[in-house]
């Protein structure tokens, strides 16, 4: 913990800097000065209060609102965000996901914003809203979804941007729960990109955040009818992570094949996460009889 206060000593200068405004972040006793200052004394949950306070105000800055937005960034490093919020989940929520998606098919790019968690207990409705007043997702819960769910804004134009969001939730026996949620700025470039049609490349994680679990690749093949539905194959690497589908023993016939890499973070018990995907359609033949039996089996799953 020391060692990561030190780091936030050190880089806070650097961004407080830019632009040559150093001073004037230091000048008043407005909340985002309070949110440089909470930092800089490693109170990390106390300083995403202020930066909470500073994302309310109607006459935010574009420069302002970087900075609130790079101050995140370099909160989440001291622990990948588990210290950003004290808040807990009530114990009628069993966990609550946030995902952030930009998608890259062969002819377009598109993005998508999913929140999903569970409940034993079971919530009626859900409701996740950009200060102060835009409502990006909400949704009442059928039978079906109440103790599982996904709720999904699709097909946009844009990446969700950063900046404060409201999540609320409701028990199906009346109790509400509501917890402010902090974006980040969307991921500046394509970490992931096809080489062809079974191949695709991962640039170097140069930025990555060690405090967080490096990112992991998921991999879903599905009928090429049914892209939205349950995949006929699927697999998870955390390890050595492959840059080629392999082989597998499927019929002939169409198929949509997605790759995504997903970075997960934390604001306190939310877990957020950042993914890119990729995908395509494609011709998969038979295999010969017994060609399975030649491959060696996965070292990341043994």
């Amino acid at each position: 913990m020391m060692a990561k206060k030190w780091v936030i000593l050190g880089v806070l200068p650097t961004i407080l800097g830019a632009g040559g405004v150093q001073a004037a972040w230091f000048d008043g006793n407005d909340a985002l000065t309070t949110a440089h200052q909470r930092l800089l004394k490693g109170q990390t949950a106390a300083s995403v209060e202020a930066m909470i306070e500073a994302w309310q105000q109607s006459d935010l800055s574009a420069a302002e609102q970087d900075h609130l937005a790079q101050l995140l960034s370099l909160a989440i490093t001291e622990d990948c965000g588990r210290s950003l919020s004290q808040q807990t989940l009530p114990d009628w929520l069993s966990n609550l996901s946030i995902r952030r998606e930009t998608i890259q098919t062969t002819s377009r790019v598109y993005y998508r914003l999913q929140v999903s968690g569970e409940s034993q207990a079971g919530v009626d409705a859900l409701t996740l809203k950009k200060w102060p007043d835009q409502t990006v997702i909400s949704g009442d819960l059928s039978a079906t979804q109440q103790h599982r769910w996904r709720l999904t804004q699709d097909g946009l134009s844009e990446p969700v941007s950063e900046g404060l969001y409201q999540l609320a939730a409701e028990s199906v026996s009346g109790k509400h729960w509501s917890s402010w949620l902090l974006l980040t700025q969307p991921q500046p470039r394509q970490t992931l990109s096809w080489k062809d049609t079974r191949s695709w490349h991962i640039a170097p994680f140069d930025d990555f955040n060690s405090t967080c679990q490096r990112p992991f690749l998921t991999l879903n093949l599905y009928p090429q009818n049914k892209p939205d539905g349950a995949p006929i194959w699927s697999a998870e690497k955390h390890k050595r992570l492959p840059t080629q589908l392999p082989m597998l023993d499927v019929p002939n016939g169409q198929y949509w094949f997605s790759v995504a890499l997903i970075e997960r973070r934390w604001q306190g018990a939310l877990s957020i996460e950042e993914v890119q995907r990729i995908g395509r359609a494609m011709d998969l033949p038979d295999l010969e009889p017994g060609a399975l039996d030649a491959i060696a089996p996965d070292a990341d799953n043994e």
